[in-house]
C-alpha cells in the first residue's frame, strides 16, 4: 500500500471509486445498504468527505477529538464485509481516515484522525444520490453542504469485500437507533495508556558479531572501520541524548558486539512496547566511491522498483548464522504469510513510519552538510521494520565507502550532532501525533559540549 500513498494538495479532490463490488450474502427480504463511492476535497480551512450509498443510510457519530484526537461515523445496515482500509488524506485538518467493518453488527465505521484539537465536524445527510457529507473545519469556519460536482483529480481502486461467516440480516431499520457496543478506536500512533508519559524509543544498532556489515576502504588510526562498530557508536550518542531528555527513554537492541537476528530485533521492540523503532546503519556505495549522504527508509511489503533501494534492502535483510555465514533458511518473519488483520496493522504503521521519516528529513535538511547530500525518503522491504505495534524507520546515516564522508562518520562530534537532529525530529513527530506530548528541543551547538 505504501506505493499508493498520495499526498493531497490544497484545492484538490481525491476520488475513491468503488466499482465492481461483489455482494457476498444478502438474505431475502433484508434491507441492506452498500457504499457506491467515496471522495474528499481538501482546502486550507476545511476537509469535505463524501460517502455515497445505494439507498438512504442510517448513521451515528461520536466526537472524541478533545480526548483522543479523532471522531467517527458509524453507518448501519451494511450487508457487505469490507476489508479494512486506510485513506492517507494528510491535509490541513485530517491525517487519515480509517474504514473498518464490524460484520457482527452490520456496521461500517469511518474514523477521522484530526491534526488539530480545535477542529470540529458536522455530518449532513442528503439525497440524489443518497450520501453523507462529513465536514471537518477549524472552529467558526464550517462550510455549507457542497454541490456534487465532478472531481478535479481522480484515483480509483476497490474497497474489497469478503464473505462474512454469519450472514447479516437487517429486518428492522429502527434497531440501529441504539449504538452497538463496538470497541472504541485506539489513539493513532500511541501505545495504550502512554499519552502524556515518556515515549519509548527502540534504537537498533545494525549488524554485530559475525555480521560486520559494510567495511571502509581505508584504515583510520591504523584500524579497519566496520559498519557494526559505527552503528553502535551512533546508537550510544542517540541513547545518551534521549535518556537525558524529559520526554523520552531509549532502549538498545544490543549493547555490545553480539550477533542478533533480525527476528530478535523485532521481538525486542515489541516486547518493550516501544513507541517508535529506529534502525541505524551505514551505507555501501556498491562500487561507487563517490556516493554519499543520509537516507531514510520505511517498510514497503511489495518492495521497491528503485535498484539502489532494493540493493540496500537485500544487504540489510541478510541474516548471519552462528558460523559466520549468511543463512538461507530465513526467519519465521520471512516465511510468514500475513493475515488480513496483520496486513492492516502494517498498513497503519507504514503510513506512520512515513510521517516519522518525513520529520527526520525536514530536520536534516536544515543542516548545511546534510542538506547538500541528503538522499531523501524511500520505501523497501526491510525485515527489521516489520512489526505490528509501532512506526519503524531505518536510517542509512552515510556512506562508509566514501573516504570523505567516512571522516565525518567516525567523528564523535558529528555523531552527537546527528543524535541531536534525530532527537529534535522525534519531538516534531510526537508533538504532531500526541496532544499530551510536551516537546523539548536541543540546540545543535550542544553537540560541541555533550560528553
Amino acid at each position: 500500500m505504501s506505493s499508493s500513498y498520495r499526498m493531497l494538495w490544497r484545492g484538490q479532490r481525491l476520488v475513491f471509486c468503488l466499482w465492481g463490488l461483489l455482494v457476498t450474502c444478502v438474505c431475502s427480504g433484508a434491507i441492506a445498504t452498500q457504499v457506491t463511492r467515496i471522495s474528499w476535497d481538501s482546502h486550507p480551512t476545511f476537509n469535505r468527505f463524501l460517502v455515497e450509498f445505494d439507498q438512504s443510510p442510517l448513521y451515528h457519530s461520536v466526537d472524541a477529538i478533545k480526548d483522543k484526537g479523532y471522531f467517527y461515523v458509524d453507518v448501519y445496515g451494511i450487508s457487505l464485509v469490507y476489508k479494512r482500509r486506510i485513506l492517507p488524506i494528510d491535509d490541513a485538518l485530517l491525517r487519515q481516515v480509517e474504514a473498518i467493518s464490524y460484520p457482527e453488527y452490520g456496521v461500517l465505521r469511518f474514523v477521522f484522525y484530526v491534526k488539530n484539537l480545535n477542529a470540529e465536524f458536522a455530518v449532513h445527510k442528503l439525497d440524489s444520490p443518497p450520501r453523507l457529507i462529513i465536514d471537518t473545519v477549524f472552529k467558526a469556519e464550517l462550510p455549507t453542504p457542497p454541490p456534487t460536482d465532478s472531481a478535479n483529480v481522480t484515483y480509483s481502486t476497490e474497497l474489497s469485500s469478503v464473505t462474512p461467516t454469519n450472514p447479516i440480516v437487517i429486518r428492522d431499520q429502527q434497531v440501529v437507533i441504539h449504538t452497538p457496543s463496538i470497541p472504541e478506536p485506539q489513539r493513532l500512533g500511541n501505545r495504550s495508556g502512554s499519552s502524556g508519559k515518556k515515549k519509548y524509543i527502540i534504537i537498533d544498532p545494525g549488524h554485530g558479531g559475525a555480521n560486520q556489515g559494510a567495511k571502509a576502504p581505508i584504515l583510520i588510526g591504523g584500524q579497519p572501520v566496520l559498519e557494526k562498530d559505527l552503528t553502535m557508536q551512533f546508537a550510544y550518542h542517540l541513547k545518551k541524548v534521549i535518556d537525558g531528555s524529559p520526554n523520552m527513554v531509549a532502549f538498545l537492541t544490543r549493547t555490545d558486539d553480539r550477533l542478533l537476528s533480525l527476528e530478535d530485533r523485532v521481538r525486542f521492540a515489541e516486547q518493550n512496547q516501544g513507541d517508535l523503532f529506529l534502525s541505524l546503519h551505514m551505507n555501501d556505495g556498491a562500487g561507487n566511491p563517490n556516493a554519499r549522504g543520509i537516507e531514510f527508509f520505511y517498510l514497503s511489503e511489495k518492495g521497491t522498483a528503485d535498484a539502489a533501494a532494493k540493493a540496500v534492502a537485500e544487504r540489510e535483510n541478510m541474516d548471519v548464522g552462528t558460523n559466520g555465514g549468511p543463512t538461507t533458511q530465513g526467519t519465521p518473519l520471512l516465511r510468514q504469510i500475513l493475515t488480513d488483520l496483520e496486513r492492516g496493522k502494517l498498513e497503519d504503521w507504514q503510513y506512520e513510519s512515513y510521517l516519522v521519516a518525513k520529520s527526520l528529513l525536514t530536520r536534516f535538511q536544515q543542516h548545511p552538510y546534510f542538506a547538500a547530500y541528503v538522499r531523501g525518503i524511500k520505501s523497501a522491504n526491510f525485515v527489521v521494520l516489520k512489526n505490528f505495534y509501532m512506526p519503524a524507520v531505518l536510517i542509512e546515516v552515510g556512506f562508509i565507502t566514501n573516504t570523505d564522508e567516512l571522516r565525518y562518520l567516525v567523528n564523535p562530534r558529528f555523531q552527537r550532532l546527528t543524535a541531536i537532529i534525530i532527537y529534535n525530529a522525534l519531538n516534531d513527530y510526537f508533538a504532531q501525533n500526541d496532544p499530551a506530548f510536551q516537546p523539548h528541543y536541543l540546540r545543535l551547538t550542544q553537540a560541541l559540549t555533550l560528553n
